[in-house]
């Protein structure tokens, strides 16, 4: 479950300066230090892995959350027309993997293990699934265990509170903590968002879904 700096390194094919500067803006997580040296959960590391690399840096938490809620129909009140010009443009000429890549740093995540409930998370993921609007087009069935979800920061500290949640490599909660300044307020479910954090998934029926419902959001984006 825990990774060194070394063997992160190795499997991301980069050098120990740069996980370390990867861990430093969360696209990868440290679950403890060690003395000088970082322990990182593995299952962050392949997940990076796994949407290879793509031109240009990640779009700041702002810019992805317009990105997820324009690809869901949904409105965006918090950038400016010039910036939303721009995004556009950008999302027509994007592939699924090029817009999981630029909006994987929309939240930072954090595996947490609590009693089994997860109330005051927003569901994403494979937790989404229990909505059998979103279990159909996705055509999957939600799993047994485990609970993925948003929430905002602000909240963040009531919601592990309430639901004992304590930080946990091995744990199966996913909590996604969206930071104030994102304009999105994890109030309602994007579908664009399920769907990019279903392609993230280590579970190949998962991530193979959550590539497709991309794609073909992207194609009607493109038509419109």
């Amino acid at each position: 479950s825990e990774m060194t700096t070394v063997a992160s390194a190795e499997v991301l094919g980069v050098s120990a300066r740069q996980i370390a500067r990867l861990a430093r803006v969360g696209d990868i997580t440290v679950t403890r230090r060690v003395g000088g040296a970082l322990l990182l959960d593995g299952a962050s590391v392949h997940r990076l892995a796994k949407q290879g690399r793509h031109n240009g840096r990640p779009w700041a938490a702002a810019t992805a959350w317009a990105a997820l809620a324009l690809l869901s129909g949904d409105r965006v009140d918090w950038l400016d027309a010039s910036v939303m010009s721009r995004l556009r443009h950008r999302l027509r000429a994007s592939s699924a993997s090029e817009l999981c890549w630029m909006t994987r740093r929309r939240a930072t995540v954090r595996r947490m293990r609590g009693w089994g409930k997860d109330t005051g998370l927003l569901h994403s993921g494979g937790s989404a699934l229990r909505d059998p609007v979103v279990s159909e087009q996705f055509d999957l069935t939600a799993a047994n265990h485990g609970s993925d979800g948003y929430v905002r920061a602000r909240n963040f500290a009531s919601v592990t509170t309430a639901l004992g949640l304590v930080v946990d490599v091995d744990g199966d909660m996913t909590v996604r903590v969206v930071p104030e300044d994102a304009g999105y307020a994890v109030d309602r479910v994007l579908t664009a968002a399920v769907a990019v954090d279903l392609a993230g998934s280590l579970d190949t029926r998962e991530s193979a879904a959550g590539m497709r419902v991309l794609g073909d959001m992207l194609d009607d984006f493109r038509s419109t």
